[in-house]
């Protein structure tokens, strides 16, 4: 036998991956065989183990059919502790690639898409970071996947359980984890790493209501009396929120350039809009007045609307300061937790609805069909039609 560490099992569950090589040698002949896991046999569900031989005899000097025959023991075995199956090289079964190798890959195909505007910068941090935490979980488990093909249901059904419970997750994180291993294992079927998608079957949790709520009329005199006094500058960007339906990422890239007053819009580009589209969004005379007011049109065109204190600034301020300021402020006007900066957005879309209509509140926030605008429309909106009510049909 070659002088290399006894025969060795690597297992998940009870599949045994290999067993390290033995060299046999005699007068006449040389050779070295092992043992390796038989790819076919696993997705047949009766996983058997193969023989490999390897002669040696070709070689005519018996010192050096010895040292051929060792060198190529020691190779073999260190192959085998890496991972290497010769049946899978051969077949090219996709199946077998290993699952770290795997979402490396997946790693790098959603970055490309994020270079490619296919995807948000949010998203790809989202998706990055499950992925980071997936390896985790699977690194920490007693017999963790190597192979892509056990990513199965019952697997993922304990990640799921892992995020929701050991996490301390809310139903809608988890959700969002099963969205995202829906588009995970959509890839990997895509690409025959998978035959079925393991998903398939697996129930979202029920999420109940939102914990963000639209504020209340006395909530907004309360709001607006406040930064009228202490901070003016915010002040427009709660106006800028609630009037124009505008999110905190798209407000963090409008420049002044973006204003048109004549027309009395603000211009979206695609790159930064939600639905990767330019649009125009309507900005009401109150607003413009309450800019007129804090001189922010006596700075270049080039300058953000919202940099650093909320004022017009030649660099761009992270989205993140409007819920910054907002903590401070709901503390200072007594205002629940479930009253949020995008609870401003949320009230927009009610008031326009209740003032204007269902279909100019639509086009204002930007929605892609009026049955989402129509979520926020509040119970006591809900009203009988006027001209059904002595409309008389054929029966």
């Amino acid at each position: 036998m070659c002088t290399l560490p006894k025969r060795q099992r690597a297992r998940y569950d009870v599949i045994e991956k290999f067993r390290l090589p033995v060299l046999k040698k005699s007068r006449k002949n040389t050779y070295v065989y092992f043992y390796v896991l038989d790819p076919d046999s696993v997705l047949n569900g009766e996983p058997k183990l193969v023989r490999i031989r390897h002669r040696f005899n070709h070689i005519k000097q018996p010192r050096e059919r010895q040292a051929a025959a060792r060198r190529f023991c020691e190779d073999v075995t260190q192959k085998l502790l890496a991972g290497w199956n010769p049946l899978i090289d051969q077949t090219g079964n996709m199946s077998f690639k290993g699952f770290d190798a795997v979402l490396e890959e997946y790693s790098k195909y959603i970055e490309k898409a994020h270079a490619d505007n296919a995807i948000r910068k949010d998203s790809l941090v989202d998706y990055i970071s499950r992925i980071n935490i997936l390896k985790a979980y699977n690194s920490q488990l007693p017999q963790s996947i190597l192979y892509v093909y056990q990513l199965d249901r019952p697997f993922i059904e304990r990640f799921l359980d892992y995020v929701y419970i050991q996490r301390n997750a809310k139903p809608i994180t988890r959700n969002n984890y099963l969205s995202w291993l829906r588009n995970l294992c959509g890839y990997l079927k895509g690409r025959g790493y998978l035959n079925t998608d393991p998903t398939e079957g697996i129930r979202r949790l029920r999420e109940g209501q939102k914990e963000r709520k639209p504020l209340a009329a006395s909530a907004m005199k309360r709001l607006k009396e406040y930064l009228k006094g202490t901070d003016p500058h915010y002040l427009l960007a709660c106006m800028v929120h609630y009037y124009t339906l505008l999110r905190p990422k798209e407000m963090s890239y409008v420049r002044l350039k973006d204003i048109n007053l004549k027309e009395q819009t603000i211009f979206v580009s695609g790159e930064v809009s939600k639905n990767h589209a330019d649009a125009k969004v309507t900005l009401p005379a109150v607003v413009i007045r309450q800019m007129l007011d804090l001189g922010t049109f006596n700075h270049p065109g080039a300058y953000y609307l919202f940099g650093s204190g909320f004022l017009p600034s030649a660099e761009r301020a992270s989205e993140k300061i409007y819920r910054d300021r907002w903590a401070k402020v709901r503390k200072a006007c007594g205002f629940p937790s479930s009253y949020k900066f995008y609870s401003l957005k949320d009230t927009g879309v009610t008031d326009v609805i209740e003032k204007v209509g269902l279909v100019v509140a639509k086009d204002q926030a930007r929605h892609s069909d009026i049955s989402i605008t129509s979520v926020y429309t509040r119970k006591e909106q809900l009203r009988a039609q006027p001209e059904l009510k002595n409309y008389e049909g054929q029966l």
